[in-house]
């Protein structure tokens, strides 16, 4: 099976090339493979799969690359890299995303061959959150910008707590429409072990962070990235993360109105910054040291009582 075109745009026509990343995909990837139909040009970065993430992959006709994973930014700049891409511009998708008519009709306007030729290196890119079948317009604080879309040779991407960070030589434009996310796609014991080790990552990023001290310069900016990167800073000095993440979230932002999935999410989030919060003591105060000494203690003290 090879990808065949959609209706509304041309093969070719809108010249971006796709990489998608993998690992143990067999259940997304159909999906997402069917919303790349736009693109004559793309690519399956996977991180080892041992299901048949490669293997449908290959039947779609995408080209195939593999590069175990250590982090989003390694990988995305081994994609950079490594992967011989037909078109200077790449769009970097993730196997439980999808694109829509909309953004492939976006990305046309200024990118395609009518296009006057933009003088942005890349592009924020917004994305909506789904949740239960439903749309979090709220609770997922819906538009999250990323740099998904960008120029070849000038920009790269650094390690940032759970994600990364882009580092663009040039102007950032910003898409209007959005790319679609279904990160619940797994289940949600899958989400739980997954934001359980991006828990740890936080933790560690607070940490350090409140160790070399924090700078809060653009919280004013009109630049809604910049200012939710201060916000994030302002969380690691704060000792009620998930206190302030539900009212956050299910009040300020109206998460409410997402109604009993919404409020869902909300809890689930809130539980995770309480993750991130509990392990951020451990850090500082040395749990971890003082259970291993007490397990010590008291198998030294059962040993010496069966003699």
């Amino acid at each position: 099976m090879t990808l065949q075109q959609p209706n509304p745009v041309r093969p070719a026509s809108v010249p971006v090339s796709v990489v998608i990343l993998t690992h143990n995909e067999e259940k997304n990837l159909i999906p997402c493979l069917e919303s790349c139909r736009w693109c004559d040009d793309v690519h399956v970065l996977d991180s080892g799969s041992t299901d048949r993430t490669q293997e449908i992959a290959r039947e779609w006709g995408a080209q195939v690359h593999v590069n175990l994973f250590a982090t989003f930014a390694v990988q995305r700049n081994w994609a950079i890299d490594n992967i011989p891409c037909k078109y200077p511009w790449h769009f970097h998708l993730d196997a439980d995303e999808r694109f829509t008519p909309a953004i492939v009709a976006e990305m046309l306007r200024e990118l395609g061959p009518k296009a006057k030729g933009p003088s942005y290196s890349a592009f924020f890119v917004p994305s909506k959150l789904f949740f239960r079948g439903k749309w979090l317009k709220y609770s997922g604080d819906y538009p999250t910008y990323q740099v998904r879309l960008f120029r070849a040779g000038k920009c790269r991407f650094i390690d940032f707590g759970n994600s990364q960070r882009e580092e663009c030589n040039g102007e950032i434009g910003w898409l209007v429409n959005p790319y679609l996310h279904y990160a619940f796609s797994k289940g949600i014991s899958e989400w739980f072990m997954k934001h359980n080790d991006y828990s740890s990552s936080d933790a560690l990023d607070a940490v350090d962070a409140r160790r070399v001290g924090l700078s809060f310069a653009g919280i004013a900016s009109s630049n809604s990235v910049t200012r939710q990167r201060v916000l994030k800073n302002l969380t690691f000095l704060c000792n009620s993360r998930a206190l302030f993440r539900f009212i956050y979230m299910y009040l300020m932002r109206f998460g409410w109105l997402d109604a009993v999935p919404g409020a869902q999410y909300c809890m689930m989030m809130a539980l995770y910054e309480y993750f991130v919060e509990l392990k951020i003591r451990e850090r500082e105060q040395g749990w971890s040291n003082r259970t291993t000494a007490l397990a010590d203690r008291l198998l030294a003290e059962a040993r010496k009582g069966s003699k």
